[in-house]
């Protein structure tokens, strides 16, 4: 009778998370976005910008990138929208032609993801990704499938990371590191600050803090990277990221900032 009495009770519990289960997935973005809002505060002050890039292969010219943030409406509440475009020149498009897009709608207080979006045509390769983070109850909610999981509080997605970095007071020497949502897993983003140099970039020369990120680089918005991939921000007060590089399938990638417009 106890053994029956037990095997009832499970069978209770398991009918119950499982509807729990289900509410969690069947759910208002609108709703989950709203609760989200300005759940802390610290100082955030971006202006709404716009970054052009030239890719390059080696010497090759091989596309272009245009990365930017501004404010935007998301479900009537005031949020940062940082996006990214890129696209592969069309000669080299023959051969492995590129159309990737990213946005991010980030809390304009708080500065965590609410909501990412991703669409990748590259070489053939088609996906598109489209998540709602519930920092609130420690969720995402992954809508082309209604899968959902863990993550915590204040996470940042790939595209945000760049730009919570900007904020940090970056020093040489010293590691920081965030959680960041890669495609369903969430990973410590770790960033190692390597030194100060001074690099050219279209003939000009700017005074950089060399960092290493290191986290699922297969992921950065701007080029399929492989191996190492290194930032370089100006160590001035708008902390600009005037190269990104890594090493690619054949030889090694390069994104320089051609223009840098603030509206």
């Amino acid at each position: 009778m106890e053994n029956r009495n037990l095997i009832l009770s499970i069978f209770l519990i398991f009918l119950a998370c499982s509807d729990l289960l289900s509410k969690e997935i069947d759910f208002s973005e609108e709703q989950i976005i709203s609760k989200n809002i300005g759940l802390r505060k610290i100082n955030v002050n971006y202006k709404n910008e716009i970054l052009n890039y030239k890719i390059f292969w080696e010497i090759i010219p091989a596309g272009e990138a245009e990365m930017g943030i501004e404010t935007t409406l998301l479900y009537k509440n005031k949020v940062y929208h940082i996006y990214t475009k890129t696209k592969s020149n069309k000669s080299l498009d023959l051969i492995y032609k590129v159309r990737n897009k990213t946005d991010s709608y980030v809390d304009i207080d708080g500065f965590y993801t609410l909501k990412f979006v991703k669409e990748q045509n590259e070489a053939g390769y088609v996906s598109y990704d489209e998540v709602v983070f519930n920092h609130v109850n420690n969720f995402w909610y992954y809508l082309l499938d209604n899968t959902t999981g863990y993550i915590p509080t204040f996470v940042q997605d790939v595209v945000s990371s760049l730009y919570w970095l900007r904020l940090q007071n970056i020093e040489v020497g010293k590691k920081y590191t965030f959680q960041v949502w890669v495609g369903k897993v969430v990973y410590p983003m770790v960033v190692d600050v390597i030194k100060i140099c001074k690099i050219k970039v279209f003939d000009k020369e700017y005074e950089c803090f060399k960092v290493e990120p290191i986290v699922d680089i297969k992921s950065f918005p701007l080029f399929r990277a492989r191996g190492r991939l290194f930032v370089y921000i100006t160590t001035d007060e708008r902390k600009l990221p005037v190269r990104l590089e890594s090493k690619v399938f054949i030889g090694r990638v390069f994104a320089d900032l051609e223009s840098y417009y603030v509206k």
